[in-house]
């Protein structure tokens, strides 16, 4: 202060005026800090506590004076005094980073970089300070300056450019990082922008070429540790060097992090092309693996190969299969379908939907990549014409492959089949009933007059022996006919006749003959197994002598889908009416039908077996071996009862190789493999039904007792009740012949409800076990 004139006085308005002066110089003296409060409670004043014009954000009303912290003259004066001018400061907060960038990724690290903040917010260096990081991988870190993993010493001017290389990282996982300025006197920025990257994904494992074609390539791989988010594909002609002009970078990506396999598409034939595959993060940041370089294919679509047809008249559909030739880009087979000749053709370029209808009334039936293909809904006696292209991704054609198929179906084979000899045994008188149906029991068009192409005729064959015959043809009869007679050659001689329905493709179904005896055969399509219904009970199968009013066609089938483990032959004898509708309760009276069941032997074992349906042996997987010398001990026929398949044994020709069994009705039988005693026996398992409920609705109303009699032994049966007292005796079995069966009376009355036991004896031995009658 200077003094204007004359000594100092107290107690004035000068001394008033020296004492405030003394405050000032206090307060000048001691500064004035951001950090000191200045009104309120506070004990802080932050930066950014502060609003335009130096308002604070959070208390309105206190301002910080606009010559604070800036050379200014004091507004203060007196008489004799002035207030020379002075600096009175604010010392502030260091500034935050505001931007944390990563200008260089890897697997395992991330390099961060940021722009340095002021001592004082953008302004004023910093000597002796540091930086504390901060960085996680956890979206709940919670960030805070006080709380970091990295301690980085630091001198720097503001705006100066700051890195730090984060390692030890995961690879394809985001971190999470803050960046804070701690200065010398150990003031802290108050906050941090935050930053969020991902290290790189590691490159697919193994990467390989896995299709080279004319305008494309195709890549596989294994997934890498860690995963990715996706894969990107870069193809180059010039090893990502600069491109000519008329040419580009080729790239595809996919953002599936399961993916193993990427193509690029829109290659040049016939050219050298380098490739680099890369891991995405979910930043997209791509991390390549090695260039591989391969050339593309030359060519065009080649037409496809091998094209063969299985139609399936039953389904009425029609399968086809191919090879595929190997040519750029496959995009699929086009194929053509028409009840007319094709005359249209297709053009390049176009993609033909399914269903495209040409101006020839063609249609396109599917353009997928495949190697077979299935038509279904088709008619019968109707020729379809086929036309198969072979296309590329840029729908170009290869030239076509024509075919035309025929889809029949015999007429069902003649039902209702008997004949009879004269006296003499010199003519043979045949008939038949009418047939009106395919052999799936389609109806013809007009049964009572059918079209050629559904039944033309009948023809009569006649062999001198009923396996293995060698039929020959002696006869025809027109399609209004429905019997035919012709000389017998030899009358001490049994000839076979089989009478075919034919229609104008030639195909006809399974066979039945009949002998001059009278007996009616359904033959399997092995020509050596049979069903044989005796001339005195044949009546059955004709409309008078059932309950259907129908005559019946016996069909002879193979079921080989049961062959295999311990079966060795499986074979069915279904009774058909003409709608194709199986008579499921024609039987005859007693087990007076034979069933015949051949086995097949090679290398001196029985082997599984089954037959096509014209006679051609299918290939089977080798099943379980039984040795001829033994196989009576080691085989046994087996009947399906409408649940299961019991044992029902038979007789053994090891030299005819065949099992014979009687039985009084037709259905599945089988052949297996099992260990026979050499005698009478009998075990629980061939019980049919241990509970019987005998009130005569046909279900359960009886028990049968099957057993196996190598000697023909005369078994007994008897059913005694609790007390020990006979019952009734058991009754000879008329569905199989080994058989006993008893229908739950005594004296032809039902029996009361309750635990019975039975005793079956035979050569020596008895069998006891016991049965439930429940009404």
């Amino acid at each position: 202060m200077d003094r204007a004139g004359g000594p100092s006085g107290h107690g004035s308005g000068l001394g008033r005026a020296a004492g405030f002066l003394a405050a000032l110089s206090v307060l000048a003296a001691s500064g004035v800090w951001a950090e000191v409060p200045m009104t309120g409670g506070s004990r802080n004043l932050r930066r950014s506590a502060l609003g335009s014009g130096g308002l604070l954000a959070s208390a309105a009303g206190f301002r910080l004076n606009g010559t604070v912290g800036e050379p200014a003259a004091a507004p203060l004066s007196a008489a004799g005094f002035r207030l020379g001018s002075g600096l009175h400061s604010i010392l502030a907060q260091p500034g935050s980073v505001a931007s944390i960038v990563a200008v260089s990724k890897a697997t395992g690290s991330l390099e961060l970089a940021w722009t340095a903040p002021g001592r004082d917010g953008i302004i004023g260096a910093v000597a002796g300070g540091a930086w504390r990081i901060d960085y996680s991988s956890d979206t709940g870190h919670a960030f805070s300056p006080s709380v970091y993993r990295v301690v980085l010493s630091t001198t720097f001017s503001a705006g100066a450019p700051q890195a730090y290389t984060l390692t030890g990282l995961e690879a394809n996982t985001t971190y999470f990082a803050r960046i804070y300025l701690s200065d010398d006197r150990g003031a802290l920025s108050e906050d941090s922008s935050p930053s969020a990257e991902s290290t790189l994904a590691r490159t697919p494992i193994s990467p390989m070429l896995s299709g080279v074609f004319m305008s494309s390539v195709t890549f596989t791989w294994t997934l890498p540790a860690g995963g990715a988010e996706g894969y990107r594909l870069d193809g180059s002609s010039t090893d990502f060097g600069a491109l000519p002009p008329d040419d580009i970078l080729r790239s595809s990506r996919t953002s599936d992090g399961t993916a193993l396999t990427l193509s690029v598409l829109g290659l040049r034939s016939n050219t050298t092309y380098y490739f680099r595959l890369g891991s995405l993060n979910w930043q997209s940041d791509v991390n390549f693996v090695t260039v591989i370089a391969t050339v593309t294919l030359p060519g065009a679509p080649e037409p496809i190969m091998n094209l063969s047809s299985d139609p399936d008249a039953w389904g009425r559909n029609l399968r086809f299969a191919w090879s595929n030739p190997v040519f750029a880009d496959p995009a699929g087979v086009l194929v053509l379908a028409s009840t007319q000749t094709i005359s249209a053709d297709v053009e390049n370029g176009v993609a033909y939907p399914a269903g495209y209808v040409f101006a020839d009334g063609s249609v396109v039936r599917s353009s997928a990549a495949a190697a077979d293909h299935l038509e279904s809904g088709l008619e019968l006696d109707t020729t379809y014409f086929y036309r198969f292209y072979s296309r590329n991704l840029s729908d170009l054609y290869s030239v076509h492959v024509a075919t035309a198929l025929f889809l029949d179906l015999p007429p069902m084979g003649p039902a209702g089949l008997f004949a009879s000899a004269d006296a003499g045994r010199t003519q043979i008188a045949i008939g038949w009933s009418s047939v009106t149906t395919s052999m799936d029991g389609t109806p013809f068009q007009d049964p009572a007059s059918p079209r050629n192409l559904e039944l033309r005729r009948y023809d009569v064959f006649r062999a001198t022996g009923i396996a293995h015959p060698s039929w020959v043809w002696v006869g025809s009869a027109t399609t209004a006919g429905s019997s035919w007679s012709g000389p017998i050659p030899d009358p001490d001689s049994v000839y076979y006749y089989r009478v075919a329905s034919q229609d104008d493709v030639g195909g006809e179904d399974t066979r039945m003959a009949v002998d001059t005896r009278g007996n009616v055969y359904a033959l399997a399509p092995d020509r050596v197994s049979h069903l044989m219904v005796p001339a005195e009970l044949a009546a059955v199968l004709r409309p008078e002598g059932n309950s259907f009013g129908s005559p019946i066609f016996l069909r002879g089938s193979e079921s080989p889908a049961e062959v295999g483990g311990r079966v060795v032959r499986s074979i069915r004898f279904d009774p058909l009416q003409p709608s194709g509708a199986i008579a499921g309760s024609i039987r005859t009276a007693d087990a007076g039908m034979e069933v015949l069941l051949h086995y097949d032997v090679q290398g001196g074992q029985v082997v599984p077996s089954a037959y096509a349906p014209q006679g051609a042996r299918l290939a089977l997987a080798p099943g379980p071996q039984s040795g001829p010398p033994n196989a009576e001990d080691r085989l046994s026929a087996y009947w399906h009862n409408g649940e299961k398949y019991v044992k029902v044994f038979g007789r053994v020709d090891t030299g005819a190789q065949t099992v014979r069994l009687n039985t009084s009705l037709p259905g599945a039988y089988q052949v297996r493999s099992l260990v026979r005693t050499e005698g009478f026996s009998f075990d629980v398992s061939q019980v049919t039904n241990k509970v019987i409920t005998p009130n005569h609705d046909g279900i359960n109303d009886y028990v049968t007792f099957i057993f196996d009699n190598p000697r023909d032994a005369a078994p007994s049966g008897r059913i005694y009740d609790l007390r020990g007292a006979l019952v009734s005796e058991m009754r000879r079995g008329t569905q199989v012949a080994d058989s006993l069966v008893w229908d739950g009376t005594a004296g032809g009355r039902v029996v009361p409800r309750g635990v019975y036991i039975y005793q079956i004896q035979a050569e020596g031995k008895t069998f006891n076990g016991t049965v439930v009658v429940i009404r």
